[in-house]
């Protein structure tokens, strides 16, 4: 499938699924990244004036950004609100009553805070104005665990997470979002200047081409990804050997697998128990 006729494809999806929801407005949170830039430029295009998007700063959140989304917004004719959640990242980082203090892992801490708040204030205005939320996570950072349950993972539709990253670079450019916003290091914006190539240790471009090999075999022999875990250390195994035959490097299969059988369990509904 070409460019276009994907991009095409994503706008009948978008339309068919918002309606089919009886909902006619949706709203986006623009980061200042590809990821949301893609998503808002969709959305744009199937929903025009019906499309809100929030900009939520917070007080780690680099300026260029918040300036880069804005000018999106301004130059696609998007309505926005800037509304920075730094008040609340303070009153959160200054509590000690009913957690432990801010440890080691305090930016991490205060950066999933961070993303919860901005889905607070998305499910907030979907609420008040009748809208549906969409989502902005792609294939790859879903795969790898990468993102905040219930914060930047949360949405009611998602257009492009069946799209590895390198994939959503390619659409960026077919829809003609700006090239400082597809040249720009990915980053969560969790803290400041994270990068999430290096919290991951490697690059999209090395990590996207893993994914699809592990996606391929994961479905030759019919095995879900949500399925499994760490515990299933036979599949695992099996899995490693048929990614090292495929000549991948045994450190990087290895961080890899890791890191996204620890994390399957985000991209899962909540388990439900039933007590007989």
């Amino acid at each position: 499938m070409n460019l276009h006729t994907q991009i095409d494809t994503l706008h009948k999806q978008l339309d068919y699924e918002v309606h089919q929801r009886g909902f006619s407005k949706v709203v986006v949170g623009l980061s200042g990244g590809v990821d949301s830039a893609v998503v808002a430029k969709l959305c744009a295009n199937v929903f025009g004036h019906n499309l809100h998007t929030l900009l939520l700063p917070s007080s780690n959140s680099n300026s260029t950004h918040l300036k880069d989304a804005t000018n999106f917004a301004k130059t696609h004719n998007i309505a926005y609100t800037i509304a920075p959640i730094a008040e609340f990242e303070e009153i959160f980082s200054r509590q000690n009553t009913l957690f432990p203090p801010l440890d080691s892992q305090q930016k991490m801490r205060i950066g999933n805070f961070c993303a919860r708040m901005r889905m607070i204030y998305l499910y907030d205005f979907a609420a008040t104005h009748k809208a549906l939320v969409i989502g902005t996570s792609n294939k790859s950072e879903i795969m790898l665990g990468y993102g905040t349950l219930y914060g930047d993972l949360a949405c009611a539709i998602n257009p492009i997470g069946n799209l590895y990253k390198t994939e959503v670079f390619s659409l960026a450019k077919a829809l003609k979002i700006p090239q400082a916003i597809i040249d720009k290091k990915p980053s969560a914006d969790l803290f400041e200047n994270q990068s999430d190539e290096a919290d991951l240790g490697y690059s999209y471009a090395q990590i996207d081409p893993f994914l699809q090999a592990l996606q391929s075999t994961l479905s030759a022999q019919n095995l879900c990804l949500t399925d499994l875990s760490l515990a299933d250390t036979a599949i695992i195994n099996s899995l490693r050997d048929s990614l090292l035959a495929q000549g991948f490097e045994s450190s990087f299969t290895d961080s890899l697998l890791h890191r996204i059988f620890m994390n399957t369990f985000k991209a899962k509904m909540p388990t439900i128990l039933t007590p007989k």
